[in-house]
């Protein structure tokens, strides 16, 4: 298996490039993939569905469909063309708020720049209106300079109209991230029947429909849909109404709230926050949304956080892990394996902040069920580089607005699904690592980059020759999000002979050639 003694650790810090496998681990097939991908039937041998393979194409259903539709029936198509692409631009533009120190810091550096390059003058000559004129236009451009270097984040507002253009925009892409992530646990917890649903930040009801689908309207007893627009929430219920005012709801036991439920006996089943982190001002309200989310959850249940594919989305995602595995959560796998020093200097900074005496009570552990096969420090972190997951859908047919439309979309998406309760040791799953890049295809080989349960981000470079058939064909449908369904083996590395002890010790004898005449 890919444990801490199967290869030494990699120092990121001072490699700033992916390792690759190293050549003393032997890359071995799970025994029940093999069988199904070398098997005679044609069913079991289909290769790209197998127990690790997650990445599916994604469609919204039809009368789901048809009820948008007729919802945005009365915008004028071009205009609600125009206003998407506005909306979708700013959305993947998006920051998240900086800090006090951030600013702090960043108001010093401009300051001093300013100060360094502005040429001298001598002011002793110049008449009292002369430096009074002069002082207004440097701090005219020390403002102007202030402004350009300073991201000015806004919380997203809506009323009736601009709820209809979000829906237009996101229902379907959230929609399929949603139902990729619900998919993998139900198929990896088959026994897991959620009950209760609590969809923080519902917005117009996606991730409720994608719970849906996925374990079917019988499921449910409740559905609780938090968000501080009352126009998505009115938004959300009219889809629910078939798009017609005056009819009754197609899905029972759905609940519209404005403010978080109250009471840590009030707990879900499923928790889900979907695009909701960038709304919150600062830091310290995100981390204590986050704490009252998981105080939600109940024993087993799960916290999912989604959030967009891009370096601020991961870091609100990243900055929510850390926060849930090494200070609100308590789990003994991740306190000794948090050997990184601004993690623990994080979580230190979020307790000084937080007044509450609740957050040093730990009274559940935790693990991430996915992406991560690991709660180690995430390696990607310090490389810089966005752990996302992609996924293909289907966009919203929306009426007179599909000429030239493409039939699929790819997305990414950086997310966690937190489980509440200890890692289970015999987990199949839980031994594999994850693809989290795209398939990088060669002649003869393809470079595979894996998520390793030892927390390690690696290179497999898998070649027909030197791992299978089987294995190969694998690695060339792969995609981000599958899990891998090998382990590594740790083999012996044949002893290298001397040359010149070889030819010191046995001398070898002239042979001479025999010509022909």
């Amino acid at each position: 298996m890919f444990s801490r003694n199967s290869f030494p650790l990699i120092n990121y810090i001072s490699r700033r490039f992916v390792q690759n496998l190293p050549k003393n681990i032997q890359l071995e097939l799970n025994p029940d993939v093999n069988q199904q991908i070398t098997s005679d039937d044609k069913k079991l041998a289909f290769f790209k569905e197998h127990k690790g393979k997650f990445y599916h194409k994604t469609e919204l259903p039809k009368k789901l469909e048809e009820s948008i539709n007729r919802i945005l029936s009365d915008i004028e198509p071009q205009r609600l063309k125009a206003d998407m692409k506005i909306l979708q631009d700013h959305l993947i533009e998006r920051h998240l708020p900086m800090e006090q120190r951030e600013l702090q810091t960043i108001a010093q550096n401009v300051i001093q720049n300013f100060t360094n390059t502005e040429p001298a003058i001598n002011t002793l000559a110049m008449s009292p209106e002369q430096r009074e004129k002069l002082h207004l236009v440097r701090q005219h451009a020390l403002v102007k300079r202030l402004k350009s270097s300073i991201y000015r984040w806004q919380p997203l507002s809506f009323d009736e109209y601009k709820s209809k253009i979000y829906l237009a925009t996101n229902f379907a892409a959230h929609y399929a991230m949603l139902v990729q992530i619900l998919n993998e646990i139900k198929q990896r917890e088959r026994n897991f029947q959620p009950i209760r649903l609590l969809d923080f930040g519902s917005g117009t009801g996606s991730a409720m429909w994608a719970a849906l689908h996925t374990w079917g309207k019988r499921t449910f007893s409740e559905i609780l849909n938090v968000d501080k627009s009352r126009e998505m929430n009115n938004l959300s219920q009219l889809i629910l109404q078939n798009g017609q005012q005056n009819k009754a709801s197609i899905i029972p036991n759905v609940i519209y709230r404005q403010f978080m439920p109250h009471g840590r006996d009030n707990t879900f089943d499923l928790v889900i926050a979907d695009h909701t982190l960038f709304e919150f001002e600062n830091r310290f309200d995100r981390l204590k949304a986050i704490q009252s989310l998981w105080y939600n959850v109940k024993p087993n249940g799960f916290l999912i956080l989604v959030e967009r594919g891009t370096i601020h989305g991961y870091a609100a995602i990243n900055e929510a892990r850390e926060n849930l595995l090494y200070r609100i959560a308590s789990s003994n796998n991740s306190k000794e394996e948090n050997t990184d020093g601004e993690a623990e200097s994080n979580s230190e900074e979020s307790l000084t902040e937080n007044d509450d005496s609740s957050v040093t009570k730990r009274s559940f552990p935790a693990h991430i069920f996915s992406p991560c096969p690991h709660d180690s420090i995430c390696p990607k972190k310090q490389l810089n580089i966005p752990c996302r997951i992609s996924t293909r859908y289907r966009p919203l047919q929306i009426f007179d607005l599909q000429r030239n439309a493409p039939d699929y979309i790819t997305t990414e998406m950086s997310y966690i699904v937190v489980r509440k309760g200890e890692r289970d040791q015999n987990d199949v799953y839980g031994a594999w690592p994850r693809v989290i890049e795209p398939i990088i295809d060669r002649k003869h080989h393809q470079h595979v980059r894996l998520c390793c349960p030892n927390g390690q981000y690696i290179n497999a470079p898998i070649s027909k020759n030197k791992h299978g058939v089987a294995l190969h064909r694998l690695s060339h449908h792969a995609a981000p999000g599958d899990l891998f369904p090998v382990t590594g083996e740790l083999i012996e590395e044949k002893p290298i002979v001397d040359k010149e002890v070889s030819v010191s010790s046995e001398p070898q004898q002239r042979r001479r050639r025999a010509y022909r005449t």
